[in-house]
């Protein structure tokens, strides 16, 4: 694969980053001029919407009808999007975004591009958000945001982020946090989205947002292994082959393992929960990483029965439990020597808790 000169991130300057040299790497076909790749795009406009706090620029860079997914909640116009930003910036005010990285896919010239762009947050909670009362404390966050980017747009995105271990940070347990966050409202839309999710995925199904754009092969079947066998299979056996004896890795919930033991150890807990999920491998961008590596991003779902190993959770036994997750994963030689997972933990678990507390209402319960 060839990079073309894109845009890298990786330990880059922000001032380097900001003000970019040179003519365009790629053709943006109706992007402003100003923007000289997808990568650059996003660096951009980010910053400019959050680390500037330039929150009307929603307007310039998020389509009028934009669906937005998350683990806790759907929108599709850009004022909910503003609303959205604006929430989250009164609970966090001084948030600020590092960006680690932008995995991307050329679409095809009508379609634009797919990017998958890792960020890492430091905020304070100054007042009270959706987990509940203000704590005063500082967190940090990983997020991963996966957009579809056409004509100067976003037009579509899916937006994880590791909520869990934020709240452990703010000192809130995760049983409150997502205690509180189920008492908030849904709608309609979101709702039938996730009920629809999990059939797709328990049916095995491919989402309807495939491109046929052409992707390198060995990475390609790479990306579709990993959920198959780890996810599917459960064949944990397989971890050693997958990842080198050194990897690293972080997972929701501030977890970070660093060697095949410990590796296969996340993958068994995580996988406890819900024995009998089922996985989907949703998406697939793939980029060269310098001389000698490769970066995948994945997005994946998984559906199943929730089987708790946390006693606090244990009223929940027999309910649905999905996800919405995605990976970054940096491949050398045929195998993963870092990788970052991200989904809500606390939306999964609140989605969880809602159905619980809707069913036992239905059946006349206190």
């Amino acid at each position: 694969m060839q990079q073309n000169n894109i845009t890298q991130v990786y330990w880059k300057n922000l001032p380097e980053l900001l003000s970019p040299q040179g003519k365009p790497n790629q053709s943006l076909k109706n992007f402003d001029p100003e923007f000289i790749d997808i990568v650059d795009y996003i660096i951009r406009i980010t910053h400019r919407i959050w680390e500037q706090k330039n929150i009307a620029l929603c307007n310039d860079y998020y389509a009028e009808y934009c669906p937005v997914h998350t683990l806790g909640g759907y929108s599709d116009d850009v004022a909910t999007v503003i609303k959205n930003t604006l929430l989250t910036l009164a609970a966090f005010p001084d948030r600020t975004l590092i960006g680690e990285n932008v995995v991307w896919r050329d679409l095809g010239e009508n379609n634009g591009y797919y990017s998958s762009h890792r960020i890492t947050s430091i905020m304070t909670n100054k007042n009270p958000s959706e987990f509940g009362a203000s704590t005063g404390k500082t967190g940090r966050v990983t997020t991963i945001a996966d957009c579809i980017c056409c004509e100067n747009k976003i037009v579509y995105e899916w937006l994880m982020r590791d909520n869990s271990f934020l709240v452990k940070q703010l000192g809130i347990s995760l049983i409150d946090a997502a205690t509180h966050f189920a008492n908030l409202p849904t709608n309609e839309d979101f709702e039938v989205w996730r009920a629809q999710e999990i059939i797709r995925i328990k049916a095995q199904q491919a989402t309807t947002h495939q491109w046929h754009t052409p992707l390198d092969d060995s990475s390609e079947k790479f990306a579709q292994f990993w959920v198959n066998t780890l996810f599917n299979k459960k064949a944990l056996g397989e971890v050693k082959n997958i990842y080198h004896k050194n990897a690293k890795l972080q997972w929701p919930g501030g977890v970070e393992a660093v060697g095949i033991p410990a590796i296969r150890g996340v993958f068994i807990q995580w996988l406890a929960q819900s024995p009998e999920a089922s996985a989907t491998c949703d998406h697939i961008s793939v980029v060269p990483f310098e001389d000698d590596a490769t970066d995948i991003a994945i997005r994946w779902s998984v559906a199943g029965t929730f089987t708790p190993k946390n006693e606090q959770f244990s009223r929940y036994t027999g309910q649905c439990f999905f996800v919405m997750a995605a990976t970054h994963m940096r491949i050398i030689n045929g195998k993963i020597s870092e990788e970052w997972t991200v989904f809500d933990e606390v939306a999964a678990y609140a989605n969880m808790i809602r159905d619980y507390n809707n069913s036992d209402a239905n059946q006349g319960g206190e």
